[in-house]
């Protein structure tokens, strides 16, 4: 463990005691614009809440990786780590109060019985945003489709639906939140790309195309209109090869049809790659 890990003051039974805030992939995502703010907050006129945290073993057992709030890894077995139990009004509020006064411990055997009790609990709060609402169903339900959306989300920093288009799967919000409630849903979809070929695929797309660029939905849906005609191979070679004119034409061109046009030029040089093959 890193010596500067960063901790916390917390009232557990009455004993203030220095403890770590151990953050998963799954916590809600803090915003960043309201860190400048922790300094100018008049502490004696916040309202009281409860701290709800979570004891860490299922996550190491698991094998979910475990950090502190500047992003140090805590390694397993560390003493006195914490779980946040995400809630509406105190999870951008760990690291902010003097000391965390109201603090319940909760024991969870599993990770699934962690994500039922946050699914919820925020159900009819603070909404979570697509990811974090597929990553939390994915904990309560152990559903593989919702775990590699929520992989592939994490992993590219894009959204759920960009995620989605990258394994060829379409998810129902409704299935989403009764999941993450613990309910059973019948019918899940199964992805219809394994979660290395969407990566193989991405890791392409990023030869030729920004991270910002990525995460629009034009980008994968012009590379599975073009795997209509084409094998996953054939169109990662395209990625790699295509040149950067192309790329620049069709970005500053009045297209109306992005995907439409990008799936063109995509094409054009699959079958110009082709005509060297044969000529060499």
């Amino acid at each position: 463990m890193k010596k500067n890990m960063k901790k916390v003051i917390a009232n557990l039974n009455g004993t203030q005691t220095e403890i770590i805030i151990g953050y998963s992939i799954y916590n809600m995502e803090r915003p960043k614009d309201k860190e400048n703010l922790t300094a100018i907050v008049d502490r004696e006129k916040f309202l009281s809440r409860i701290f709800h945290l979570a004891d860490p073993k299922p996550f190491w057992k698991e094998g979910v990786e475990l950090r502190d709030s500047e992003g140090n890894l805590i390694e397993e077995g560390t003493p006195n780590v914490y779980v946040p139990c995400d809630t509406a009004d105190t999870y951008t509020w760990f690291e902010v109060e003097g000391m965390l006064q109201n603090v319940e411990i909760h024991h969870y055997e599993t990770l699934e019985e962690y994500g039922k009790v946050i699914g919820n609990s925020t159900l009819h709060s603070r909404k979570l945003n697509n990811v974090e609402a597929v990553g939390v169903a994915s904990l309560a339900s152990n559903n593989e489709t919702y775990k590699a959306v929520h992989r592939i989300a994490l992993k590219y920093n894009v959204p759920m639906n960009t995620a989605q288009l990258a394994l060829d799967v379409k998810l129902k919000q409704a299935d989403t939140i009764k999941l993450a409630m613990g309910m059973e849903v019948k019918g899940l979809p199964e992805v219809g790309r394994s979660v290395q070929d969407a990566e193989t695929l991405l890791d392409a797309a990023l030869c030729v195309f920004t991270e910002k660029e990525l995460r629009s939905r034009y980008i994968i849906s012009a590379i599975n209109e073009t795997l209509k005609k084409y094998d996953i191979p054939t169109v990662v070679e395209a990625l790699e090869k295509i040149p950067a004119s192309s790329i620049t034409s069709y970005r500053i061109s009045d297209c109306n049809g992005k995907t439409a046009c990008l799936a063109m030029e995509l094409t054009l040089f699959i079958e110009e790659l082709k005509e060297r093959k044969k000529a060499a």
